[in-house]
C-alpha cells in the first residue's frame, strides 16, 4: 500500500462519496461542533500516525469521509431559505421567469416570485415551479402574474420511495404547483437587462423552435433531447420502448453525448488543420484542436441546462482536454476520481442519485479494463486490415456492452426494477450510430443554425434518428427482453459497490482481503432485507397490497399511474394490468388474508367494534379510528388511520407470521428531520 500511493485518491473519492451517503441517512443535520471536532480528531491521528501505513490510511479515510459530510451541511447552509409549508391557493404569484420547459402538452415554468397573495415576504420561496397547460408565448426574463395552487415539495410517498424534494431543494426550489385554468398573464419587462443564463435560456428556446419546425414531432422530441436535453416532448410510447431497449441513457446528455461532440469537434478541427503543412508543422494543431473541444463543451453544457450527468460528463471530458494541453495521459481512474470529486463538491446530492451511480459505475469499470488486459482490443491497429479493424472495434463494443451491464446491473435494479437483457444487443447498434451519424449531425446543426442552413444538417440528421427510434420500438416489445426484479436492500448495494471499487482500485491480491468485510456485510443485508406486505401512501388515497401468489400487486382503483409505477418497480412486479381491488372490497371496504392475518383498508368506518374483534390490521384513510373501541380484545390490532397518515406520512406494513407482531414504519421516522421534509405542514 505505501508503494502505491497514486492509488490512495481512489479511495480519498470512493470514502468521500460513502461520507455523504451517510451524511443523507442521518435523521437529521448533525451539529456543527460535533463535525468539526471530529474533522480535528482525525488530522491528529494523521498526525500521530504518519509513520505508520495502515493507521494513517485509515485516518486519512476517515477525514474524507466526515469531509462528505461536511461539504453536504456546506451546501445546506449556502441553500437556507424559506419552503412551503401548507398547500396554498393564491389569487396572485408573481414573478420573473427563470427558464421554461414545453412537457407533453404542458408547459413548466421556473418563477423567482417577488410576490404571493397569502404568504408573507421572508415565507417566498427563492424559485416556484409552475406548470400551465398548453403552449406559451414567454421567455426568460418575462413576468408571470396569476392565479395559481402551490403546494410544499412533494416527499415519498411511503417509506423507500424516491425522494424527489431533496432533488428539487438543492435545485433551490421551495413550492411546486400550477396555475389555474387560463388565470394568468405573461408581461415582458422591454427595459430590463437580459443576463448571460437567460440569454443561453433563449437560445436554447430558439434551438428547439428550429428543431420542431424542420422535423417531424418523434424525430423533433428525440433531437432537442440530445441536442438540448429536453425530453418532454419524446412521446411516452418512445420513453418506454428506450427503456425497456436499454437505450434510455441516450435520453439523458451524459458522458456518451459530451464525448462524442468534443470528439467530433476534436478531429475534426485536427483533420482541418492537417491539410495545411504549414500551420501543422509549425504550430501545436493538437492542443488548438482540445481547446475547440472544450468550447464547444462549454456551451452545449450552457445549452443542455447544465443538469448533474452533464456536468459530470463535462467536467471529465475537460480534463481529458487538459491533459493534451498539458502533455499528459488523458484517461486514466485518477481521473475518473477527479471528477467524482468535483462533482460531488458541486452538487453532493447527486451522491444518490442513478444517473450519478450509473455513469461512474460504468467509466470506472471500462477505465480499469481497458487499462490492463482490455488494452490490446484498443491499441494502434495501422497494420491491420480494415475488416480486422472493424472486428476488433465491434467486438470491443460487445465487450463493453456486456461489462457495463453487468457493473450497473445492480444500480438499474434498485432505482427501476428491471434490467434489459438485450441492451447489449441494442447498444452494439446505438452506439455506432450516435458516434458516427446521429453526433456529427448535432454538429452541423449548431454550425449551420447561425448562417440559417440548419435544413441541410437536419436533413442529414433525420434518417439517422429514425434508425434509433426502429430499433428502439423492435427491441421494445420484446417482452422477454426485460427482466423485473425485486428492489434490493439499499445496504446490500452500497457494500457490494464498495467491494467492487476496492478490488478495482487495488490490484494487489494481498490487499483485496479488506475487501472480506463489506463482502460479508452485502450478504448479510441482502439475506435479511423484508419486504412489505402493504403500502398505504401519505395522500390517504392510494395503496397496494402484495399478495405474493403469482407475484402480483393488488391496487385501489383510485391509484395514480405515477405510484403505480414505483411501487411495481419495488416489487419487480412487471409494467402490465394489475389486479384491482373490486374483487375484493364489497362498499369501499377490503379485506385481505395473508399469513394467517386479516387486512381490513377502507376510508370511513362506522362499525369500529367488529373491526376490533375480526381485523389484525385496521387501516382508515379519511377518519380517525377510536382506539378505546378495541378495549378488552385478546389481540391489539395494529391501526392506521388519518391521524398517523397526516402527521407521519405514508408508511409500509410488515404483517409477520402468527408468532410475529405486525408492525409499520412511516415516512416521517425513515425520512428525518430535514428542511425539504414536510408533512401536516411542518
Amino acid at each position: 500500500m505505501a508503494e502505491d500511493r497514486e492509488k490512495w485518491i481512489l479511495s480519498c473519492a470512493m470514502f468521500l462519496g460513502l461520507g455523504q451517503a451517510v451524511y443523507f441517512s442521518l435523521k437529521a443535520q448533525p451539529s456543527d461542533v460535533l463535525l468539526a471536532v471530529a474533522l480535528l480528531i482525525t488530522l491528529v491521528g494523521m498526525w500521530v500516525s504518519r509513520h505508520h501505513v495502515i493507521p494513517f490510511f485509515c485516518c486519512l479515510m476517515l477525514f474524507f469521509a466526515l469531509a462528505g459530510g461536511g461539504i453536504v451541511q456546506v451546501h445546506l447552509y449556502i441553500l437556507q431559505g424559506p419552503v412551503l409549508k401548507k398547500t396554498l391557493y393564491t389569487d396572485n404569484l408573481q414573478g420573473k421567469i427563470l427558464s421554461l420547459e414545453p412537457r407533453n402538452g404542458r408547459t413548466r415554468l421556473m418563477v423567482a416570485p417577488d410576490g404571493i397573495a397569502g404568504l408573507s415576504r421572508d415565507q417566498w420561496p427563492q424559485k416556484v415551479r409552475l406548470s400551465l397547460s398548453g403552449d406559451i408565448e414567454a421567455r426568460p426574463g418575462d413576468y408571470f402574474a396569476g392565479k395559481a395552487k402551490i403546494f410544499p415539495l412533494s416527499v415519498p410517498e411511503t417509506p423507500g420511495d424516491p425522494d424527489f424534494a431533496r432533488n428539487l431543494y438543492f435545485d433551490g426550489i421551495g413550492a411546486t404547483g400550477f396555475a389555474l385554468g387560463r388565470s394568468y398573464r405573461i408581461d415582458r419587462d422591454l427595459t430590463a437587462e437580459t443576463g448571460f443564463f437567460e440569454r443561453i435560456e433563449k437560445i436554447r428556446l430558439a434551438i428547439m423552435e428550429w428543431i420542431n419546425n424542420g422535423l417531424e414531432p418523434a424525430r423533433a422530441g428525440l433531437a432537442n433531447a440530445i441536442l438540448v436535453g429536453e425530453r418532454g416532448g419524446v412521446a411516452p410510447a418512445l420513453a418506454e420502448d428506450l427503456r425497456k431497449s436499454g437505450l434510455a441513457h441516450l435520453l439523458a446528455i451524459s458522458g456518451l453525448h459530451m464525448g462524442l461532440l468534443c470528439g467530433v469537434v476534436f478531429f475534426t478541427v485536427r483533420f482541418g488543420l492537417a491539410l495545411f503543412p504549414s500551420v501543422a508543422l509549425r504550430y501545436p494543431i493538437k492542443k488548438w484542436a482540445a481547446i475547440a473541444g472544450f468550447i464547444v463543451g462549454a456551451f452545449y453544457l450552457l445549452l443542455s441546462g447544465a443538469t448533474v450527468p452533464t456536468q459530470r460528463a463535462f467536467v471529465m471530458t475537460a480534463i481529458v482536454l487538459f491533459a493534451v494541453l498539458v502533455d499528459r495521459r488523458a484517461i486514466s481512474l485518477r481521473l475518473v476520481a477527479i471528477a467524482a470529486v468535483i462533482v460531488m463538491v458541486l452538487r453532493p446530492d447527486a451522491i444518490l442519485g442513478a444517473s450519478f451511480q450509473l455513469s461512474f459505475a460504468a467509466v470506472t469499470a471500462l477505465v480499469a479494463f481497458y487499462q490492463g488486459k482490455g488494452g490490446r482490443l484498443v491499441s494502434p491497429q495501422r497494420d491491420l486490415p480494415i475488416w480486422q479493424r472493424i472486428g476488433r472495434y465491434l467486438f470491443a463494443l460487445f465487450i463493453t456492452g456486456i461489462m457495463v451491464t453487468a457493473v450497473t446491473a445492480p444500480i438499474i435494479g434498485f432505482h427501476f426494477g428491471r434490467i434489459s437483457l438485450l441492451g447489449v444487443v441494442s447498444n452494439l447498434v446505438a452506439i455506432p450510430l450516435m458516434a458516427f451519424w446521429i453526433m456529427p449531425g448535432i454538429v452541423a446543426v449548431l454550425v449551420l443554425l447561425p448562417l440559417g442552413l440548419e435544413g441541410i444538417a437536419l436533413g442529414f440528421l433525420a434518417p439517422g434518428l429514425d434508425v434509433l427510434i426502429a430499433l428502439a420500438h423492435l427491441v421494445g416489445r420484446q417482452d422477454w427482453g426485460v427482466w423485473h426484479i425485486a428492489q434490493p436492500s439499499a445496504l446490500a448495494v452500497i457494500l457490494s459497490l464498495l467491494t467492487l471499487l476496492w478490488l478495482v482500485i487495488w490490484r494487489q491480491r494481498v490487499l483485496w482481503v479488506f475487501a472480506i468485510v463489506p463482502a460479508v456485510g452485502a450478504g448479510i443485508a441482502s439475506l435479511s432485507a423484508q419486504s412489505p406486505d402493504l403500502l398505504v401512501g401519505g395522500d390517504q388515497k392510494d395503496w397496494a397490497f402484495y399478495r405474493n401468489q403469482d407475484d402480483d400487486l393488488v391496487f385501489n382503483d383510485r391509484v395514480s399511474g405515477f405510484h403505480r409505477d414505483i411501487w411495481n418497480a419495488r416489487f419487480g412486479t412487471g409494467f402490465v394490468p394489475e389486479k384491482r381491488e373490486e374483487m375484493y372490497c364489497v362498499q369501499q371496504r377490503c379485506w385481505f388474508k395473508k399469513n394467517g392475518k386479516s387486512i381490513v383498508i377502507s376510508d370511513k368506518i362506522d362499525d369500529p367494534f367488529y373491526l376490533c374483534r375480526h381485523a389484525d390490521v385496521i387501516v382508515v384513510l379519511k377518519q380517525d379510528f377510536p382506539v378505546s373501541a378495541c378495549r378488552g380484545v385478546k389481540r391489539m390490532p395494529l391501526i392506521i388511520d388519518d391521524d398517523v397518515l397526516w402527521w407521519q406520512g405514508g408508511v409500509t406494513v410488515f404483517l409477520g407470521d402468527q408468532q410475529v407482531a405486525s408492525r409499520y414504519v412511516t415516512v416521517r421516522q425513515t425520512s428525518g428531520n430535514w428542511p425539504w421534509i414536510i408533512i401536516g405542514g411542518r
